[in-house]
């Protein structure tokens, strides 16, 4: 059974919406150990922005099932 959780993870708000939510998931899988197979629920820009990546990436707050 999925259990659902909340963590911020950075992604390019740039992007068509599936690839940010697919970096999302990538994100909280790379950064998680153990939390495999990544279905992101919600995601809201915090309004944070992380400028040492490039393209500069958001962070986001995420609700996720695994």
């Amino acid at each position: 059974m999925a259990e659902t959780r909340r963590t911020k993870a950075l992604a390019n708000p740039a992007q068509p919406h599936s690839a940010l939510l697919r970096e999302l998931e990538r994100y909280i899988e790379a950064h998680n150990p153990g939390v495999t197979d990544v279905n992101v629920v919600s995601a809201t820009d915090t309004g944070q922005a992380d400028a040492g990546h490039k393209p500069v990436r958001h962070w986001y707050q995420v609700t996720y099932e695994s």
